[in-house]
């Protein structure tokens, strides 16, 4: 099995909606730029930042940087303002 780069892991996209999942665990990302739903688990330690950077961002339709846990995961692990 290769070993992914870093960049694997990395997408540039457009905040299209940001659903805060109350008792859910995770908040839900939606981006321009994809059908499929991810996700920002609540129990990340950097959480609160990052949500708020995903939610400025939707207000502003801004694109950002994404950094997945995984290669084509659906687990975000870290967000850039561009």
């Amino acid at each position: 099995m290769p070993v992914a780069t870093p960049n694997d892991r990395e997408r540039y996209l457009t905040v299209a909606h940001v659903r805060e999942r109350p008792g859910g665990g995770c908040a839900e990302v939606m981006f321009l730029e994809s059908a499929r739903t991810f996700r920002l688990s609540s129990s990340h330690k950097r959480f609160e930042r990052l949500l708020v950077m995903l939610l400025a961002s939707e207000v502003a339709k801004r694109t950002v940087r994404v950094t997945l846990a995984t290669p084509h995961g659906g687990d975000i692990d870290d967000v850039r303002c561009l």
